[in-house]
């Protein structure tokens, strides 16, 4: 049964942002109505939310209006994350390819950037780490001399891109590090918790593999337990001569996380002027319950951009993953963006079983948005 969408209030624009960065930090997907671009709309913003979750959105309301200063600090902190990007640096060439193009969208963002690495990583590379301290005893002096080679090499990266922004003249940017021992997965995820980015941007290695081990363990991870966007950059993909994604391309499977993520992806693609693609993939010919649900998505993204800029679309298809790679290459796409469930649309989308060519065989960036529910 479809899910029915019902209006928790109406406030002026500012307020409902608010209240909406409020709802999606507690889990209850949402999206705004009745804007009017970025201005205040004469009749008021309404906060619209899936009608299961009305009784503890309810509640969070009403905290928000007795305790609205407090709860307004912790919102505005909440919309400045958006405004910082993680890169994880693995000192591999798709990692580095990763933070130029995290660089150029920073630019374009007007946001800053952190590089974290995790060294003696058991899901990494240790090994080559260790290699040349294999006949040592001494272990402690060992570990100090592997943190202090990846420091070094972690201030490299850092001047190189820093290097780049004056051969660019890109706007100054700032550039944070932190190193830390232990897993991978675990270390970005904890820096999630503690930098607050809107954005984790990381390498992968492209179409070497099939299927979801393409993206390498890491990135996997990151795709199913990061509760804030990753961006993954395929190794293939140049980043040095980064060109802003003029096309993009949103797959939707009809989900009310989808309205939280179109309204991220519309945030994420107005400072490159670009055009998006909302299209569902379906195995069989699309029905009215298909194209309700599409005019109703296309109706939302109407309020939040011009027209011009937007193309929703039924693509009817005996195989989802060769038909949006057919869709990608037809339309130029620059970046492909989605939504995962636990359920899963992005893992049923990756199963070798499906086909042997592996979809990004393209060689796009992949934005990955994680549900709320």
């Amino acid at each position: 049964m479809a899910e029915k969408i019902v209006s928790l209030t109406t406030l002026t624009y500012l307020r409902a942002q608010l209240l909406a960065s409020m709802l999606q930090q507690n889990g209850i997907p949402c999206f705004l109505t009745n804007i009017n671009e970025i201005k205040e709309a004469p009749g008021g913003v309404n906060v619209m939310i899936d009608e299961e979750n009305f009784a503890a959105a309810l509640g969070i309301l009403e905290d928000f209006k007795k305790n609205y200063e407090k709860e307004r600090e912790k919102a505005v902190d909440y919309l400045k994350s958006v405004r910082r990007i993680l890169v994880p640096v693995d000192f591999s060439v798709h990692s580095e390819n990763a933070a130029y193009y995290a660089l150029f969208i920073a630019d374009k963002l007007k946001a800053e950037i952190k590089l974290v690495n995790a060294y003696l990583d058991p899901m990494g590379a240790p090994q080559t780490y260790l290699e040349s301290y294999a006949y040592q005893i001494n272990i402690e002096k060992v570990i100090r001399e592997i943190e202090e080679e990846a420091g070094k090499s972690l201030e490299a990266v850092r001047t190189r891109l820093k290097n780049e922004i004056k051969e660019k003249g890109l706007r100054k940017i700032r550039i944070g590090l932190d190193l830390f021992k232990g897993n991978a997965v675990d270390v970005i995820l904890q820096e999630i918790e503690d930098y607050k980015p809107g954005l984790v941007v990381i390498g992968t290695r492209g179409s070497e593999l099939e299927g979801f081990r393409a993206f390498g363990s890491v990135t996997a991870h990151l795709i199913q337990k990061s509760h804030v966007p990753v961006l993954a950059i395929p190794k293939s993909f140049d980043a040095m001569n980064f060109r802003p994604p003029k096309n993009v391309l949103y797959a939707t499977n009809f989900d009310t996380n989808d309205f939280d993520a179109l309204h991220r992806l519309v945030n994420f693609v107005k400072p490159f002027n670009a055009k998006i693609f909302c299209v569902h993939a379906a195995f069989e010919e699309a029905g009215e319950l298909d194209e309700a649900q599409l005019r109703r998505i296309k109706t939302y993204l109407f309020q939040l951009i011009d027209t011009y800029h937007i193309e929703c679309g039924l693509l009817e298809t005996y195989d989802i993953q060769q038909g949006i790679e057919d869709f990608i290459e037809e339309h130029n796409i620059d970046v492909l963006a989605m939504t995962t469930r636990k359920r899963n649309f992005i893992t049923r989308l990756f199963q070798p079983s499906m086909t042997k060519k592996f979809l990004f065989q393209t060689n796009i960036p992949l934005l990955v948005f994680q549900s709320l529910q």
